[in-house]
């Protein structure tokens, strides 16, 4: 089987070991359930919880991302009106920040076991 590269996996949403099995266990857009990981890898058997209240640390990365974006859509807004008008930049950014939540939420706890778990990829596991 061909080595999988950790972005597409981490795009994918899958395992940092085996880099094969789903991290969540339910669909994205499903708001009721969106949050909901799997406790474990369905294919290599490794636990996703590092350690308990592993996953609060991905809140710092959501916050970076939410910043970014807040910073975007500001310098946006001064490109186009050449002025930067508070309630249609905190307007924006509350809508793009609904739609966006659940994404936001994955990728930052995907991104945060992949930099931070401490689960290296191994080939023996991919299999």
């Amino acid at each position: 089987m061909q080595k999988k590269s950790s972005l597409k996996a981490i795009g994918e949403l899958r395992c940092p070991r085996c880099r094969n099995g789903k991290l969540f266990s339910t669909p994205l857009y499903n708001l009721n359930t969106f949050y909901l990981m799997n406790k474990k890898c369905e294919h290599c058997s490794l636990y996703f919880e590092i350690e308990p209240g592993f996953y609060y640390g991905a809140m710092y990365l959501t916050y970076a991302f939410s910043v970014a974006m807040m910073t975007a859509v500001a310098i946006f807004y001064y490109l186009i009106f050449n002025e930067i008008r508070v309630w249609y930049v905190v307007g924006t950014i509350a809508v793009i920040m609904l739609i966006l939540m659940p994404l936001l939420f994955r990728y930052s706890r995907v991104l945060f076991l992949y930099w931070f778990g401490g689960v290296p990829y191994d080939e023996m596991y991919s299999k």
